[in-house]
């Protein structure tokens, strides 16, 4: 129960930052920003389960996993809020962050080009440093259907790379649903054309996201080659900010009791006394950071 509280709360920053900065973005503060409200379990449960040495490579929804593999939250915001004490100096904003702190390389905008990069970076690993660290990539199901990520397979799997490929599963590109771009029942299925190992789980159980992923790490870390995990996740929010969503109230409300942190309230047996405890006490260390941000500089294009 202590790990799952402390998932649970890691769970919460994510939810909390992205609210605060959402703020941000109904006042004019703050750009078209992406948010994973629902996916929190994904980012939260892979992280917890890669060692520090571990990299990532993400697309372009990258809030949840900076804070899930540890980013420290003052520069965070700082890079989102174009302020010069930003990790890249407020220059890459929240699509093209580099953290190489946390071992979170790249970020990109485009769908699909997160994975063709995450592979040369995981075959690097492999034959030219001659580590046993993993590259984990993640991305969304439509991305699967683009020529580049098939490419991606093609590599990973023929070169043996220790590539842990999650997809964020959410049945939706934008808002366009995957009747329109996804011709299997599943990612998964799309793996067995290339020979590569794919399980689906429940992505709204962080339990169950950290297991399913500490098992696949097993695997790729012992010379096995890429894996692939398809975790089903309820995206609870707009694409981006300045894109409405075409899905019902009744619809979000409907998935919404999917809500990553409800499940794990549920699991933890929480009473709302005990939830507004921590919520309360995350928000006040967020507000103060936030704080902090507004009054530094503002980034500025001079290289000097």
């Amino acid at each position: 129960m202590t790990e799952l509280l402390e998932l649970y709360k890691r769970m919460v920053t994510v939810r909390l930052v992205e609210n605060k900065l959402q703020e941000y973005c109904f006042r004019g503060e703050a750009g078209d920003l992406h948010f994973s409200k629902g996916q929190e379990a994904i980012s939260v449960g892979v992280c917890a389960a890669l060692r520090p040495t571990d990299y990532i490579v993400t697309h372009h929804r990258t809030i949840a996993h900076e804070i899930a593999k540890g980013a420290a939250l003052h520069p965070l915001i700082a890079e989102i809020l174009g302020k010069a004490t930003g990790f890249n100096k407020g220059l890459a904003g929240e699509m093209h962050i580099n953290n190489p702190d946390i071992r979170h390389l790249f970020s990109f905008q485009l769908v699909g080009t997160c994975v063709p990069v995450a592979t040369g970076l995981a075959y690097a690993l492999r034959y030219y440093r001659k580590t046993d660290d993993v590259v984990a990539v993640f991305f969304g199901d439509a991305c699967t259907s683009n020529g580049q990520f098939h490419e991606a397979m093609n590599i990973a799997k023929i070169r043996h790379v220790p590539l842990l490929l999650i997809c964020e599963n959410n049945g939706l590109a934008g808002n366009i649903g995957k009747e329109f771009y996804l011709p299997t029942a599943t990612v998964a299925s799309r793996m067995d054309g290339y020979g590569i190992i794919a399980d689906r789980i429940d992505g709204n159980n962080v339990n169950e996201v950290m297991a399913a992923t500490e098992r696949a790490l097993r695997f790729v870390r012992g010379l096995g080659g890429p894996y692939l995990i398809d975790m089903n996740t309820t995206r609870l929010c707009h694409h981006k900010q300045g894109q409405a969503d075409i899905r019902s109230k009744e619809e979000i409300e409907k998935l919404a009791k999917r809500d990553p942190l409800l499940v794990a309230e549920r699991a933890l047996g929480f009473t709302t006394e005990m939830k507004d405890n921590i919520w309360k006490n995350i928000q006040g260390e967020i507000d103060e950071v936030f704080t902090k941000v507004q009054e530094d500089p503002w980034s500025t294009w001079n290289s000097n």
